[in-house]
């Protein structure tokens, strides 16, 4: 396949037409100054150049987070993050020949896979390290750019994108014109993760008196649509989600040790009465996560809200066909649903999701004199949850 555009012609305000003349970009040229450090800084300074519309709405309204983020298999070139918490991973890269897009190619899925390893603290430390930025400088850059996110659901958000792998992986650079073909069945190959993924090509044309052009290009786009790891066990082989385990950190800070033991001692306890659906493992933040059998499409998150001082329970769908299809057949059966819950619920739409909640506020959610009452009513809200929805999202899922 040959992705090759016309020449781009420049129409003055006299009239006059000027056909551009393409400039490439090169490694380490200082002839041009175009190089791959250029190509990542224009990017994270203009986010809105990369065509993010064309390869899967779900992404848009791209925050960068930093550059040269650290993981154990390199240096991700930029990394950006949604308001709804979701990750872009993006690797400049001028290749000239079929090697190099296989290598390129190899080694933003190897960024994936060990970012896919970590919890939200470890994405918020290696970010704030990349960025000489501290605190909670992932949440608080995303909240400049749009101030009515939630913290608590753009941590869900970015929770869930982890554990799932459901980024949004692209490589941007020169070159990339030929052997889709080939990249995407490299990629079948490598069904690892849940990602969307995208070529783009960057053209820069020489703009006569007023500078130069810069031109973004989707070449290709693949969907890998479930992720999962095999691994050899004493038993035999199993199934395991790769981001699930929990890895070794640091020293704990008292807020991830409290959830840590809360979420450890109330999953222990926790009994479903749809006996089939797993469990989430405990994690060292607010939110745990149960994925309905349907797919990913939908979750329900348990949580707490340091900064509302309540805990709840809810179900999230992102916008979308799924998600409008499904929110829009759950309303029209609110009034049985709510008698089912038998809980004050909200009904919500708004940052791109829809949402169902129930939750209870406390004078201090961390105080121990309110554990068993927290436990109790997280309980009773996920059983309810469970029962009330995921038969009604396979049903819907099914339906398709």
């Amino acid at each position: 396949m040959v992705n090759q555009y016309a020449t781009p012609v420049l129409i003055g305000p006299d009239g006059s037409e000027c056909p551009l003349t393409r400039t490439p970009l090169d490694v380490g040229s200082r002839a041009s100054g175009y190089d791959e450090s250029w190509l990542q800084d224009i990017m994270f300074r203009h986010p809105a150049c990369l065509p993010i519309s064309e390869i899967n709405q779900s992404f848009l309204g791209l925050v960068p987070l930093a550059r040269e983020v650290s993981t154990p298999a390199g240096y991700i070139d930029v990394l950006y993050a949604t308001p709804e918490g979701r990750l872009v991973l993006v690797e400049a890269k001028l290749w000239r020949n079929p090697e190099a897009r296989r290598e390129v190619i190899g080694q933003i899925l190897d960024y994936a896979k060990e970012i896919a390893r970590w919890s939200y603290e470890d994405l918020q430390r290696e970010v704030s390290r990349a960025a000489g930025e501290p605190g909670n400088y992932v949440f608080e850059a995303v909240k400049r750019a749009h101030p009515d996110v939630d913290e608590t659901s753009f941590v869900d958000g970015v929770s869930r994108s982890l554990r799932t792998g459901d980024f949004l992986l692209l490589i941007v650079g020169d070159g990339i014109r030929e052997g889709v073909g080939a990249i995407t069945e490299f990629l079948d190959q490598n069904a690892t993760l849940q990602f969307t993924f995208g070529l783009v090509e960057m053209g820069v044309y020489e703009v006569p008196e007023r500078g130069r052009l810069l031109q973004p290009r989707v070449i290709a786009q693949s969907v890998i649509v479930k992720r999962s790891v095999i691994e050899l066990a004493d038993e035999g082989l199993r199934a395991r989600d790769q981001a699930d385990e929990m890895l070794e950190d640091e020293e704990l800070t008292n807020l991830q040790r409290f959830y840590q033991d809360f979420w450890t001692e109330f999953l222990a306890e926790l009994r479903l009465d749809d006996v089939s659906q797993p469990l989430p493992n405990p994690t060292k933040i607010g939110n745990v996560f149960i994925i309905p059998r349907a797919g990913d499409q939908s979750w329900i998150t348990i949580y707490f809200s340091k900064a509302k001082n309540e805990v709840g329970v809810y179900l999230t769908f992102y916008r979308g066909d799924f998600g409008d299809r499904a929110y829009a057949s759950l309303r029209e059966e609110r009034s049985q649903i709510d008698r089912e819950l038998n809980l004050p619920v909200e009904w919500q739409s708004d940052n791109g999701k829809y949402r169902i909640l129930v939750k209870k506020r406390f004078s201090n959610i961390y105080d121990t004199a309110y554990r068993e009452e927290i436990k109790s009513f997280l309980a009773a809200g996920s059983n309810a949850f469970v029962n009330t929805f995921l038969h009604r999202i396979e049903r819907i899922f099914d339906q398709g």
